[in-house]
């Protein structure tokens, strides 16, 4: 009898080890997890430069100077940069809003002002920083109200989409 019970506990202590050092394994493994999830350091920031940082800029005549630049996302350390510059309808005002759900970020330009007939240029750039590392989809819609409206809202539109590694 002493002899089964010997085993039965020696049975026991194995499976106990077996679970533990697996336990360990996937907890390891986890630290190192391409899905990041902690969003509670993430800061998020941006800069509107040119008319469209108010509904009323340059609301005469203008011929939009400036150098368009197409969007892009790029990394900087721990952060992911978006930027563009355009040529767009005057007495527009850009905005942006963040929604990150796991790895996937999006970015919205929300553009909102019923808009004049004339064109100016500003430069957008949004900042997601504090990232932890792992793989990231980024993705920017432009969306809003559409001009000559006050709450009509426009299509949303992917603007770019770009996969990033934080590193």
């Amino acid at each position: 009898m002493k002899k089964i019970q010997k085993k039965q506990a020696l049975n026991l202590i194995f499976a106990v080890l077996v679970f533990v050092i697996a336990g360990i394994v996937i907890w390891q493994l986890s630290g190192n997890s391409t899905n990041p999830s902690n969003t509670n350091n993430i800061k998020f920031s941006f800069i509107v430069k040119g008319c469209a940082e108010t509904d009323h800029g340059m609301a005469s005549k203008s011929v939009g100077l400036g150098k368009e630049q197409y969007p892009e996302i790029e990394v900087s350390g721990n952060s992911i940069i978006y930027s563009r510059a355009i040529k767009h309808l005057c007495c527009r005002k850009a905005e942006f809003k963040k929604e990150i759900n796991g790895n996937k970020i999006n970015i919205y330009e929300v553009w909102s002002g019923i808009g004049c007939k004339c064109i100016c240029f500003s430069e957008l750039k949004a900042k997601v920083e504090n990232l932890e590392k792992g793989k990231y989809i980024i993705n920017v819609y432009e969306t809003g109200t559409q001009p000559g409206t006050e709450n009509v809202p426009m299509n949303q539109t992917l603007i770019i989409s770009q996969n990033v590694v934080i590193k």
